[in-house]
């Protein structure tokens, strides 16, 4: 399976890659995970509405055509990591590979949020989105090793 995690954010720390690096190392070889980074809008001159629609189709250029499209939103419904680790093996069950999007500061567009499949919310918290990057990562990491009936997962 392909994962692509498509996110807004700035070029990756030092600590953001190691972290990054040391789950994607873990994973077992048929996950392929892949990643595009989309530069944040800013500027005196846009309002959130534009910004959004900006990243919006910035976004949209990173996505593959052929794949399950799962945004991360807080608008989002929960799922546990049981839920996600169903979720990604159902998706590997239909041969799909899945594009993940972290929206940007102010969220994502409505475009976005209409052109996802799936809009999914891992807490009412509100997380940093290189720590959720890392997050989503040790989560598919853990959907790996539920399948496998590794002891990881408690």
């Amino acid at each position: 399976m392909k994962c692509k995690i498509i996110s807004i954010t700035h070029k990756p720390s030092d600590w953001e890659r190691q972290a990054i690096q040391f789950y994607s190392k873990q994973l077992p070889n048929h996950f392929q995970v892949s990643y595009a980074e989309v530069k944040p809008f800013s500027s005196k001159s846009m309002n959130v509405k534009s910004i959004l629609e900006a990243e919006g189709e910035e976004i949209l250029k990173h996505v593959d055509l052929d794949a399950y499209v799962i945004l991360w939103d807080r608008q989002g419904q929960r799922i546990s990591s049981l839920g996600f680790a169903d979720l990604l093996q159902d998706q590997i069950d239909y041969g799909k590979n899945i594009n993940f999007i972290i929206g940007g500061a102010h969220g994502a567009s409505k475009k976005i949020l209409e052109f996802s499949q799936l809009i999914l919310s891992a807490s009412e918290l509100t997380f940093p989105h290189r720590l959720f990057k890392i997050f989503l990562m040790e989560q598919i990491y853990r959907a790996s090793t539920i399948h496998k009936k590794h002891p990881y997962h408690k």
